[in-house]
């Protein structure tokens, strides 16, 4: 495999490393719907359905748990305990990246908001690529 191809890979792997690191149950789904939310500026829960769906091919349902993380508290989870048996559904504390309230133009919709913790994560991502990006151009100069 060629050089720069190893170091394009490598950035991917860094990118990614953080996320694993915050969580280990993480997908690229969970990462693309968090995302979209900040690079498309959808501030609406259907607007970011509509785009999931048109863009990945998934459910809404699905969509809702993977945008429930970043939010304050993450998707109802039903555990078992010992035996198998049900136990009382837990929700996890989300990751405050997102913050939903209801649409106060349509009371069926919720609104999106990326909080100051989601901007400042999104930025401190943005910049360690770009600072990827200017060091490799820098060497190829």
């Amino acid at each position: 495999m060629r050089k720069d191809d190893k170091e394009a890979l490598d950035l991917v792997r860094k990118i990614l490393r953080p996320l694993v690191l915050m969580d280990k149950q993480m997908t690229i789904n969970r990462f693309m719907a968090l995302l979209d939310v900040i690079v498309e500026e959808i501030d609406d829960m259907y607007d970011l359905r509509d785009y999931a769906e048109k863009n990945y091919d998934l459910s809404k349902s699905g969509l809702s748990r993977m945008v429930s993380y970043w939010g304050p508290e993450a998707y109802l989870q039903y555990k078992n305990d010992a035996e198998g048996k049900p136990t009382i559904p837990v929700r996890p504390e989300g990751q405050n990246f997102l913050e939903f309230t209801p649409d106060p133009r349509d009371y069926r919709r919720r609104a999106i908001k990326v909080t100051p913790k989601g901007t400042q994560f999104a930025e401190d991502l943005a910049m360690k690529i770009k600072h990827h990006c200017l060091t490799n151009d820098s060497k190829k100069d």
